[in-house]
């Protein structure tokens, strides 16, 4: 009979309490996930990306313009390591189906489930196939990357973004 006066004459504060103590023990365990060494860290420029965001949307807004198309082909059946680099084609076209020669330029791998697998290459031209191109990226892990294409020719910038499964086939 005592616990159940006791619980009866200390009803709401027991109930504030327990409140709060749940409330500490999810921020505990919050602190704890965003912690870990294999959390997915943010991106290391964000408020730089951000203050640029504008001049980067008009930069897609003039390479769709252009009409080009671009393939992504990534080969599968090859093991994963952290320090493995694998080739990687890409192949551009203008709006007639025309292969587009002469960019200069970079892929970049995005890992979105990890970002400490982000890396990037310079894209190679390959002089038997008009419009193709090579690089070697640092693609560690199977599972879902986003490749984009930062290409020049003479004063013309494209880019393109394509969200690629390696060990599989692309996704749209």
């Amino acid at each position: 009979m005592q616990i159940r006066r006791f619980i009866s004459a200390y009803r709401w504060p027991l109930f504030l309490t327990g409140i709060l103590g749940m409330s500490v023990a999810a921020q505990g365990v919050l602190v704890f996930v965003a912690t870990r060494p294999d959390s997915p860290r943010p991106i290391a420029d964000y408020y730089e990306r951000g203050l640029a965001w504008e001049a980067d949307a008009a930069l897609v807004a003039a390479s769709r313009r252009l009409g080009w198309s671009v393939e992504v082909e990534v080969p599968a059946g090859q093991e994963y390591d952290l320090a493995a680099r694998r080739p990687v084609d890409v192949t551009v076209r203008d709006g007639e189906g025309q292969p587009v020669r002469g960019l200069t330029g970079r892929l970049v791998a995005v890992r979105p489930a990890d970002t400490r697998l982000n890396g990037e290459s310079p894209l190679v031209e390959l002089p038997h196939e008009p419009g193709r191109y090579r690089t070697l990226a640092r693609l560690s892990a199977a599972g879902l990357w986003e490749l984009s294409l930062d290409a020049r020719r003479g004063e013309t910038h494209f880019v393109h973004t394509e969200r690629v499964v390696v060990g599989g086939g692309s996704t749209p």
